[in-house]
């Protein structure tokens, strides 16, 4: 038999490789695994992943829809000062103990309690993890959201509560790394899944703050952030994703709106825009605010009138960016009609991320809010406080089908159809003013706001 060939071992090769224990090429200033993967290499002068247990989930290459990202970017000094690697996440058998843990929950249960419908959670539980073995970012993101669930069944089980933070961090490095150089038909999939998981985890991390930030309210800014985000890689991306045979399902779950914009209009929640005119006679941005007002109360006549999951949780979504800025602002109306909308959240509780977010919120807004506006605070308030199914008279209006779309509309084309008109079919570049204000916003928001993670 022919003399076995010898090969020149690799003495130098990066931190990444050494620890897949794979051959490194040892080009700098990233080497070709790294490449591959779509991950930090540390030739480049920045840290590793923070979690290194990329092989637990290799795949051999497909010919999946959604191709490994061709580059690797560095972590950004926003939000890589929060990652740090928990004590408890670096011995190498613990790790893929825990991942093959976190992934059993995934797909077991976590991945079933984040839409309604059956492609959906097909979606959820098939196809994204497909696209996550090309995407790191993504795969972290799932295992955060899968910790975080698990974290709601043991709340005080230390290292489920590192793991769902530290995951969490390397997937908003990795995430927002990738949406510095832009959106494509590459990684458009992998980046919207990681944006909804995102908005998933901020918004299911609301039952922790008041531990992890030492019990003061704090305002749901995170929440509003995170789903503006998944707003924006939509739009920024719909001509990849309108065709996505993978991620459409998901989109299409959400019913197209329908809002009446007409002030003026009869409706359960009209009282909340009583005195806007003379409130904003000489404001800054009046005529912004106004739509912002005009169309988040809109929105709450729509859920209202057919309350279910998908239309009540659109609300953070859809909201105006100006509408976000007043509720930082802590202006009275829209903390009432933001209330207005977590109070909706109690009829569909029954889901571990969103329990007992109405009674808390309410709770919490409520402390913010002047004393002369408590008066539009009685509805959310009666709400969020009751107990047991809410009859109509509770409720207010008659829930039916009024708000519904009618069965000749349907949903199948329907969103792809609403979302086409949005986008008038023309790509919104990652690097086009508007683009770039949101993802740099809501971003920045959630790094500023992300608390000290995976401290020993």
């Amino acid at each position: 038999m022919p003399p076995r060939r010898s090969h020149k071992k690799s003495k130098a090769g990066c931190q990444r490789c050494k620890l897949r224990k794979i051959k490194c090429d040892e080009i700098h200033p990233q080497c070709g695994n790294c490449i591959k993967h779509g991950v930090v290499c540390d030739f480049e002068g920045g840290a590793p992943s923070p979690l290194p247990y990329e092989s637990s989930f290799a795949s051999p290459n497909t010919s999946a829809a959604t191709p490994s990202i061709s580059s690797a970017t560095p972590y950004p000094s926003t939000p890589s000062d929060i990652v740090r690697i928990p004590s408890t996440l670096r011995d190498r058998e613990t790790s893929r103990t825990l991942e093959l843990r976190l992934m059993h929950q995934w797909t077991y249960s976590t991945s079933k309690t984040l839409s309604v419908t059956a492609a959906q959670k097909h979606a959820w539980g098939v196809d994204v993890p497909t696209i996550a073995y090309e995407a790191q970012y993504l795969m972290d993101a799932m295992l955060a959201c899968a910790a975080q669930h698990l974290r709601s069944m043991h709340p005080h089980d230390q290292t489920i509560i590192r793991a769902s933070h530290s995951y969490m961090a390397s997937a908003l490095s990795q995430y927002s790394s990738l949406l510095a150089k832009g959106l494509s038909s590459r990684n458009a999939e992998a980046l919207f899944a990681t944006s909804a998981l995102i908005a998933f985890q901020s918004s299911s991390s609301r039952n922790y703050e008041s531990v992890d930030y030492g019990g003061d309210y704090i305002l749901p800014l995170a929440w509003f952030h995170s789903f503006q985000g998944v707003k924006t890689v939509v739009m920024s991306s719909w001509h990849w994703l309108r065709n996505s045979e993978r991620i459409f399902p998901i989109i299409n779950g959400q019913p197209a709106l329908r809002l009446d914009l007409n002030p003026d209009r009869q409706s359960f929640f009209k009282p909340l825009l009583a005195g806007m005119e003379e409130q904003l006679k000489d404001a800054n941005r009046a005529e912004e605010s106004k739509r912002g007002y005009v169309h988040a109360v809109a929105y709450l006549d729509w859920a209202h009138r057919k309350p279910e999951r998908n239309r009540i949780l659109g609300f953070p979504a859809t909201v105006s960016r100006r509408f976000v800025e007043l509720i930082a602002e802590q202006d009275p109306r829209a903390l009432v009609i933001t209330a207005c909308f977590y109070a909706m959240t109690k009829v569909v509780d029954d889901v571990w991320w969103l329990r007992g977010v109405a009674k808390r919120e309410v709770s919490g807004l409520m402390s913010l809010i002047p004393r002369d506006w408590w008066g539009k605070m009685d509805w959310p308030v009666r709400i969020s406080n009751s107990t047991g199914q809410i009859d109509e008279e509770t409720w207010g209006d008659c829930w039916h089908s009024e708000g519904a779309p009618s069965p000749q509309e349907g949903f199948n084309g329907q969103v792809r159809d609403h979302i086409d008109m949005m986008t008038n079919m023309k790509p919104l570049s990652t690097t086009s003013p508007e683009a770039v204000s949101s993802f740099a916003d809501n971003l920045e928001y959630l790094s500023r706001v992300a608390p000290p993670l995976g401290v020993d």
